[in-house]
């Protein structure tokens, strides 16, 4: 019986990360964490990778780099969409349940705000 190696994305994984923080923290703190999170994922990282995709544009090196910044851009913006989702979520849950969240409910937020932030992409 051998381990089967399982390949992880690194900046997928940050909604894991995400959702372990978001669901100790108040309500208030999930929603800025969130926030905050979406900001420096999808504003900052994309952005900037935005900027340099933009600044290339008259080079012979242009469909090299938009291929590679392309794809580096759309997974910052799902992962940006979902890190939102996941601290408006443990916002209003912990708000009224308060920061004591399951092991199995915080895998299943993780696996929905996967899910919504491609849909919302």
């Amino acid at each position: 019986m051998g381990r089967r190696y399982r390949r992880k994305n690194s900046l997928g994984s940050v909604v894991i990360d995400v959702v372990q923080i978001a669901s100790r923290l108040p309500w208030w703190g999930a929603l800025l964490f969130g926030a905050v999170a979406y900001l420096l994922i999808y504003i900052g990282i994309g952005g900037y990778l935005e900027g340099q995709l933009a600044a290339q544009e008259g080079s012979h090196f242009y469909p090299v780099v938009e291929a590679r910044y392309a794809r580096i851009i759309r997974l910052t913006s799902w992962v940006g969409h979902a890190c939102l989702l996941v601290g408006a979520f443990f916002a209003v849950r912990n708000h009224f349940f308060g920061a004591n969240a399951q092991r199995t409910e915080k895998g299943i937020v993780g696996v929905v705000a996967k899910i919504l932030g491609r849909r919302i992409d």
